[in-house]
């Protein structure tokens, strides 16, 4: 993954991608961090902040019912979508012909699992490593 980073390359053909994970993993990935998040929520208050809005109009969820929230769902994706990602594919280069994600531009719900959409780039061995594949 090259998250958010301009490709350095020349020539680089973005492609789009679209993901759908299973929604109880990513309940189980949130769980892990969920205590530690809403209690910095709860702690440092961020009144403009949309993902603590939607947790506090909630009253603190667990990840499972905030996952259902039609508000809360996509701003909690936005927010653990590289970690879902990277925990789901793993962050070093391809075994063989693969893709290298560089961006998050969708979150949402597809039914119960998780909706993750962006651009990436085909992985292709002659390209320049620097930043780009590792």
């Amino acid at each position: 993954m090259n998250f958010n980073q301009p490709w350095r390359t020349p020539g680089i053909t973005e492609v789009r991608y679209e993901v759908i994970l299973p929604g109880q993993y990513a309940v189980a990935l949130l769980e892990r961090d969920w205590a530690g998040l809403v209690s910095d929520y709860q702690r440092f208050t961020a009144p403009d902040d949309p993902l603590d809005q939607a947790l506090r109009a909630l009253e603190w969820p667990e990840p499972a019912r905030a996952l259902v929230d039609p508000v809360a769902a996509p701003r909690i994706l936005a927010f653990f979508a590289h970690e879902l990602l990277l925990r789901w594919f793993d962050d070093g280069l391809p075994a063989g012909p693969g893709f290298v994600l560089n961006s998050v531009e969708e979150t949402g719900m597809a039914d119960t699992d998780v909706y993750l959409a962006g651009h990436a780039r085909p992985h292709d061995p002659r390209v320049s490593y620097v930043y780009q594949d590792v």
